[in-house]
Parts: C-alpha cells; sequence; structure tokens
C-alpha cells in the first residue's frame, strides 16, 4: 500500500534545493526521468526502514509517497516532511480538509494506516506466499509466512505484533528478493479472483509498555503465537538457532503467564539466554525489572536488577540505572552517577528522564 499526498507546486521543484532547506540526514537512493515527469527516491537515515519518494509531473502538483510498512519514525515524520514540502513551495503550512497537516495525519491516523496496511498483508499472505513492499529499499523485497514463523509470528498474531517484526526484519537487513521465477508465479495471482478468509487475531494475554514520549503500547499474545514460541523455545533447547528477541518473548510468556504458569525463574532463564545471544535492548531491561519487582517464587533482588540494566542500550535501562545510583541499590548513594545516567537517559529521549 502506498500513502500519497498531494502537494500544489507555487514555484519550480528543484530537489536538491529541498534538501538544502530540509537540512536533515536524508539519503537519496534514485532519481528516475521519463515522459510523465521525475521520481526522486530518499530515505532518512537510522530512521528508515522504507523509501519515501517525490513525484513531480510538471503539472503544478507534487505527490509525496510514502509505504504502508514505513518505520513508526517515519510515519511520525510524513506531516513534518509535507509541511515542509508545502512551505518551501508556497511559503505557506499546509492544511488538509481544512485542518493543519500535524493534526490530519496524527496518532489516530498512524494506528488506523498501519492497521490497514496490515490487513491487506493478512489478506494476500492467506492465498499468496509473499507480500511485496511498495518503496523497499531492494527490489522486490518481501514478507512471508515462512519468514514471521522463525520469529513466533502468524497470521493470528496482533497487527502490532506482525507489524514490529517486519521492521525489525527490515532494521537488521533480512528482508528476501523475489527471484524471476517467484514473480512470474505470483503475477499469475493478480488476474484470478478469492474469496479470502482472512485470520482474526484473539488476544489471551497483553502487555503494556511505553514508547520512548511515554505512549503507552501494549503487546498481545494470541493461542498460536504462545504455541510457535514454545516449539521455537524447544528447538532451542535441542540446538536450533533461535533469535534472541524471540527467547525474550518466551521470558515474557512466563514474566506475566500468559498461555503458561507464571514462574520468574523460568523468565529469567529465556531472558538470560536471549542476553547470552547479544540480544541487549528488551531482555536485559526485562530481566531488570523481573528482579526489581519480583514475580512469583523469585524473589526481588536489586543488585541483579542494576546487573541487568547495566548490559541494556535501552534508555529505559539507563533511566533505572541513574534510579538505581539515587537509591544506592548496591551501596551507598551517588547523585552525581545518578545525574550522569538520567542525562543520558534524557538525551536518549526517554520521557522518566525528561521528566525528572
Amino acid at each position: 500500500m502506498l500513502h500519497t499526498l498531494s502537494v500544489i507546486a507555487g514555484r519550480t521543484f528543484v530537489f536538491k534545493d529541498f534538501l538544502k532547506y530540509l537540512d536533515l540526514a536524508i539519503q537519496v537512493d534514485a532519481e528516475e526521468r521519463g515522459d510523465d515527469g521525475v521520481c526522486y527516491y530518499f530515505h532518512r537515515e537510522k530512521e528508515s526502514t522504507t523509501l519515501y519518494a517525490i513525484v513531480d509531473e510538471g503539472k503544478g502538483e507534487l505527490s509525496l509517497c510514502m509505504d504502508g510498512l514505513a518505520s513508526y519514525a517515519d510515519y511520525k515524520f510524513f506531516p513534518y516532511l509535507a509541511d515542509c514540502l508545502h512551505q518551501f513551495l508556497n511559503r505557506s503550512p499546509l492544511t488538509v480538509d481544512g485542518q493543519s497537516v500535524f493534526d490530519f495525519y496524527n496518532e489516530e491516523w498512524m494506528a488506523e494506516a498501519i492497521g490497514e496496511e496490515i490487513a491487506g498483508l493478512k489478506s494476500v499472505l492467506s492465498i499468496a506466499p509473499r507480500y511485496y513492499l511498495t518503496l523497499p529499499f531492494r527490489p522486490y523485497s518481501y514478507v512471508s509466512k515462512e519468514m514471521l514463523a522463525e520469529y513466533g509470528v502468524s497470521l493470528h498474531s496482533s497487527t502490532p505484533r506482525i507489524y514490529g517484526y517486519i521492521q525489525f526484519l527490515m532494521k537488521q537487513h533480512r528482508m528476501k528478493e523475489a527471484t524471476e521465477e517467484e514473480l512470474a508465479s505470483d503475477r499469475q495471482l493478480e488476474d484470478q479472483e478469492f474469496t479470502v478468509d482472512v485470520p482474526q487475531h484473539v488476544s489471551i494475554g497483553r502487555v503494556k509498555s511505553w514508547q520512548l514520549d511515554g505512549a503507552e503500547t501494549w503487546e498481545s499474545f494470541a493461542a498460536e503465537d504462545v504455541r510457535m514460541l514454545l516449539e521455537l523455545g524447544e528447538g532451542f533447547r535441542h540446538g536450533k538457532k533461535v533469535e534472541g528477541v524471540v527467547l525474550n518473548d518466551l521470558g515474557t510468556l512466563f514474566q506475566e503467564g500468559i498461555g503458561v504458569a507464571q514462574d520468574g525463574d523460568r523468565a529469567a532463564y529465556w531472558f538470560r539466554e536471549a542476553i547470552r545471544l547479544g540480544e541487549r535492548w528488551y531482555a536485559p531491561s526485562n530481566l531488570g525489572d523481573l528482579y526489581r519487582k519480583g514475580c512469583g517464587a523469585l524473589a526481588p533482588s536489586l543488585t541483579e536488577a542494576f546487573k541487568a540494566y547495566c548490559v541494556s542500550e535501552d534508555p529505559y535501562a539507563h533511566y533505572r540505572i541513574g534510579q538505581a545510583y539515587e537509591e544506592g541499590w548496591t551501596g551507598a548513594p551517588d547523585m552525581d552517577k545518578a545525574m550522569e545516567w538520567y542525562r543520558r537517559a534524557a538525551d536518549e529521549r526517554h520521557h522518566l528522564a525528561s521528566a525528572d
């Protein structure tokens, strides 16, 4: 799916001048010229997982395009980019249907747009082997059920879970590219009509989490998620390669008692295994929280919590390290070190540190 916004051009558009006007870390990927005009492809360094496109047909109107599977950061950036384009061309703010572009493309719109994208993906993958990105970094990049299954994700999974793991695959450069034979096979399906029974997500448990800016989010698990994750965990114990992020999900199941009996020791085991495999974001933070609060028979231990937070790259963990120094979890309080870690978390834009 492609999100497209038309912007009136009050003057001639020069792409390189627009990039200077933006003054941001933008990587230009390609420029395509044809009889119908010119298309510029670009992305934001360290933020984008798909491309943006600006299409100029020379008719006094430009089209700004974004892939429906763009990163969450790019979804949030889209109205800013559109407004900057309008300001550059017309020296005035952009409005859409009588609203500010920022009010129109708000959090509600983002959730709805991502939901529609994942619904479309589910429909396609219910009948076809591959779902293609619209503006990928590499041509004919796709998602398949088999790729998702390696992470304990299926068409029964929640929208945030499917979207989140597709973003993980893209950020880790693990998307696959279709061969000529696969493309030819998939094109044959385009001319056929199908009745699709799209799998629905039925939650058996949820886990609350927060974005850096403090926005509340929920990770929801279906029975199918639990079954697949337990199978992947069993395979791991028998020598099969499994990603650390998957083992972190297993830890979460046992930490929260979703589809399994709550078991703090087993949760700690899976979080530690995830860390051992190099997962340095969610698993250390989750292990730290597990020990900070305790879980079932697993008693709280601020010392163990501190150790876990210290191996994390998560700004949330950095905030907790500051708290540990302030409150003296492992010795005498040290406000100098506490402020050092609070400032680090604030620089990383974590809302708890910013509030402090």
